[in-house]
C-alpha cells in the first residue's frame, strides 16, 4: 500500500472524496472543490500512487491503486467523484469496499477500454510524459479551460512519469470493470463527453439494469475533462447527489 499525499479543501470534516485522472494530481479539482467548499461540502483530493507528491509504486494495478484510496482516504464518504481512471479507481474501491461512499459521479470513466483504446492512449500518455506541453501550448489546445486549469496540468504532468503511464495499462492487460460498477449497490450518475468519448451512451446501456441506480448524460460541448469544460454542470450534479 502506498501512502497518499493528499490535498484537503473546507475547514469542516471532508465529505467529498475527488480522485483524478492519468497524468494529473488532486490540485486539478481546484474549482470543483472550491464551489462544493463553498457550500458546506468539504473536500479531500489524494495525488494517486505514482503521481503529484504521492510516491512511486513498484506496480499500478487498479487493485494498487483502490487500496491506497481506501487506506489512505478512510470512508464512508457522502460523494466519490472520480474523473477517467479516477472513475475506475472509485468502481474498484466500491467493490473492495461495498460501503466506501453513499453516492458516486463518474467524470467519463475508464470503464471498459478494448486493447485498442489501451494501445492508444498509453501511447498517447507516454508521449505527453517524455514531452509535456506547455501552458502556453495546453491553453492554445483547450480554449474553454480556465488558464488556472492548464498549469495545474502542466504541473501534474512534470510531476508524474512516462514509466508510471506505460505500468498503468502494462498492469492492466484486461481493464474491464461493466460488472463491478453494474453491482455497485449505491447511486451511480456518469457523465460523458460528446466529443471523443471513453464512456458513452452504448456503454451505459450495456451496464444498467432495470433495478440499478446507475444514470447517465451527455454534457454537451465537452471532451474528456469535463470538469475543465464545464465545470458548473460537474458543481450541480454533485450537489444534487449530495442533497439527495
Amino acid at each position: 500500500m502506498t501512502r497518499l499525499h493528499l490535498h484537503s479543501f473546507g475547514d469542516d470534516l471532508s465529505s467529498v472524496l475527488l480522485l483524478h485522472g492519468l497524468s494529473s494530481a488532486g490540485p486539478v479539482w481546484w474549482r470543483v472543490a472550491g464551489a462544493l467548499a463553498d457550500d458546506g461540502h468539504s473536500c479531500l483530493a489524494p495525488d494517486l500512487r505514482g503521481h503529484g507528491e504521492s510516491p512511486r509504486a513498484v506496480g499500478y494495478a487498479l487493485d494498487g491503486y483502490a487500496e491506497d484510496v481506501i487506506e489512505t482516504c478512510s470512508g464512508p464518504w457522502d460523494l466519490i467523484v472520480g474523473h477517467s481512471l479516477g472513475g475506475a479507481v472509485a468502481v474498484r474501491a466500491g467493490e473492495i469496499d461495498p460501503g466506501f461512499a453513499k453516492a458516486y459521479l463518474l467524470i467519463d470513466p475508464a470503464i471498459d477500454l478494448t486493447p485498442a483504446a489501451i494501445a492508444q492512449l498509453r501511447l498517447d500518455l507516454v508521449a505527453e510524459a517524455e514531452h509535456p506541453p506547455s501552458v502556453e501550448e495546453i491553453v492554445a489546445d483547450h480554449p474553454k479551460w480556465h488558464r488556472e486549469d492548464a498549469e495545474r496540468k502542466h504541473t501534474a504532468v512534470l510531476a508524474t512519469s512516462s514509466d508510471v503511464m506505460a505500468a498503468t495499462f502494462d498492469d492492466n492487460p484486461e481493464w474491464l470493470l461493466g460488472s463491478e460498477l453494474s453491482a455497485i449497490d449505491a447511486p451511480v450518475h456518469i457523465l460523458g463527453a460528446d466529443q471523443e468519448p471513453l464512456y458513452s451512451a452504448d456503454d451505459f446501456q450495456r451496464h444498467t439494469r432495470p433495478d440499478s441506480a446507475l444514470t447517465f448524460e451527455i454534457v454537451p460541448n465537452t471532451a474528456h475533462s469535463i470538469y475543465r469544460d464545464d465545470p458548473e454542470t460537474v458543481i450541480d450534479r454533485a450537489l444534487e447527489l449530495l442533497s439527495s
